[in-house]
């Protein structure tokens, strides 16, 4: 069981190495959260699970005197990271429990891996006074459709309601400042560039057209069935 399992995940890595990004999101969408955050030109800022380093490039862009730091637990995707030139300071870490305190945290994608109530208890400790919290989540924007129904209840049966997400958010003494839907776009770029590795690694291993065949899965059901469901990118501050 274990070899399988690390022939799945090392084709995973393989099937998400050399992407722009490794999950949905724009740049707009964190130069927003950049707006409203109104982070201090000299703050300090932690993009965790940074992946590959795409958010990372726009906060260096646009906090450029600021301290950017981006933790990723892959090694691969920190060395993808440190090959982008930024300045920046990239580590492989737990996202949760890194040093020091920010101005703002920003986890494009990666809260679900923990719970929003365990990341944001964790990440509380790390706010500098006036330092804030943001992060994207996959949450149900409508009534589900049956397939996207059947498909997020096995893929990430936690997954919870607008409504619901800033209810919990709330509970764990927290303003929610902004919840903006991220739309269409922000997957449509992500899976546009997935799909030129599932072309170039289709058929390569049973091991990895089982991984492209669950990937393949999620990009038919957007092309299907979005709408009902959407990242929202929340913009949320301790009380």
């Amino acid at each position: 069981m274990g070899r399988r399992m690390s022939e799945a995940f090392d084709a995973f890595m393989e099937l998400y190495s050399g992407l722009p990004r490794e999950g949905p999101g724009t740049v707009d969408s964190l130069l927003n959260v950049l707006e409203i955050a109104d982070v201090p030109p000299l703050g300090r800022v932690l993009d965790a699970a940074c992946g590959s380093g795409a958010d990372t490039e726009t906060l260096t862009r646009a906090l450029p005197n600021a301290e950017i730091i981006g933790v990723d637990k892959q090694q691969a995707f920190i060395t993808a990271a440190k090959a982008r030139g930024l300045n920046a300071d990239f580590q492989v870490g737990d996202m949760l429990w890194v040093d020091g305190e920010f101005d703002l945290i920003w986890c494009a994608g990666a809260v679900y891996f923990f719970g929003i109530e365990t990341a944001l208890e964790a990440w509380r400790s790390h706010l500098r006074p006036n330092g804030k919290v943001a992060f994207s989540e996959v949450v149900w924007r409508g009534q589900p459709t049956p397939k996207a129904e059947a498909f997020w209840l096995d893929a990430y049966p936690q997954m919870a309601t607008q409504n619901a997400l800033t209810a919990r958010i709330e509970a764990c003494g927290f303003k929610v400042l902004s919840a903006e839907p991220l739309g269409r776009a922000g997957w449509e770029g992500y899976y546009a560039a997935l799909c030129k590795n599932i072309a170039r690694l289709q058929g390569q291993s049973a091991v990895m057209d089982n991984v492209i065949a669950e990937t393949q899965a999620e990009i038919d059901l957007f092309k299907s069935d979005f709408g009902c469901y959407d990242y929202v990118v929340y913009l949320a501050e301790p009380l």
